[in-house]
């Protein structure tokens, strides 16, 4: 286990820092500077041994025994790129059932507030192959990972690096591939917090603007949602008026 701590100030939490290094198998990298979510994963990754890695958030929390033996299952695969699991909100609904491209004009999380109702075709209780999960709990083997170079620092230090990472999995061959089977909640942004600030909301906006300079058309046409839905606040209802402007492609899932 690789523990990467940027800029921990809290006494418990540098007490708890210092613990974990007396374990076995168990290491902490400290990292300063602002922080950047896809240099810390690269970082991670550097530093890893096994020909797995999962990337884990601080503000997830196990819920299910087999979560990671599920996650591992998939990854093995050799056509799997990168496998994502269900994370739920701490009231009890679905936070992230995978990733919708367009979905709030770059992408969004799948069946958010869902709880146990079968949702669109029960899609949020069925494995499935998506365009992207997010790296909140996400598997991987780590020779994918360094052969697409990692998480993009430059560009997409905070948001949308899983979801362009995920993109260009696809584009080199890869499936990625959500799992309802592994189960965490996800206390999200419970230590980083939100982006209300406003030289937050300016790094925000220019990756906002770096992915759809980059993947254009392609964040409008997520060939895993139909083109009847809406890609608005209430996902998987029907668009109006309909976004069925240009030839659409099935993909065999």
């Amino acid at each position: 286990m690789i523990v990467l701590d940027n800029g921990s100030r809290e006494t418990e939490t540098l007490e708890f820092l210092v613990a974990l290094e007396k374990r076995e198998r168990v290491s902490v990298e400290r990292i300063d500077g602002p922080f950047n979510y896809s240099r810390l994963n690269n970082r991670g990754v550097e530093l890893s041994r096994g020909s797995l890695i999962a990337l884990l958030n601080n503000d997830v929390e196990v819920i299910n025994d087999g979560w990671l033996s599920e996650l591992v299952s998939r990854a093995l695969r050799p056509e799997v790129g990168l496998v994502g699991a269900r994370l739920w909100y701490p009231n009890g609904s679905i936070q992230h059932g995978g990733v919708i491209l367009g979905a709030g004009g770059i992408a969004g999380h799948a069946h958010l507030g869902v709880r146990y109702d079968p949702g669109y075709f029960a899609r949020p209780h069925l494995a499935q192959n998506l365009s992207a999960v997010t790296a909140a709990c996400a598997v991987m083997r780590r020779d994918v990972y360094l052969q697409l170079g990692g998480f993009d620092e430059v560009n997409l230090p905070v948001t949308f690096n899983d979801v362009d990472f995920c993109l260009r999995l696809r584009e080199a061959g890869y499936w990625v591939v959500w799992t309802p089977h592994a189960e965490l909640v996800h206390h999200e942004s419970a230590s980083r917090g939100f982006d209300d600030s406003m030289p937050k909301q300016v790094r925000f906006l220019a990756e906002v603007d770096y992915m759809k300079a980059k993947w254009g058309d392609k964040l409008q046409y997520d060939p895993f949602y139909n083109p009847n839905l809406s890609l608005g606040e209430e996902l998987f209802t029907l668009a109006f008026p309909p976004r069925t402007t240009k030839p659409w492609r099935a993909v065999d899932a």
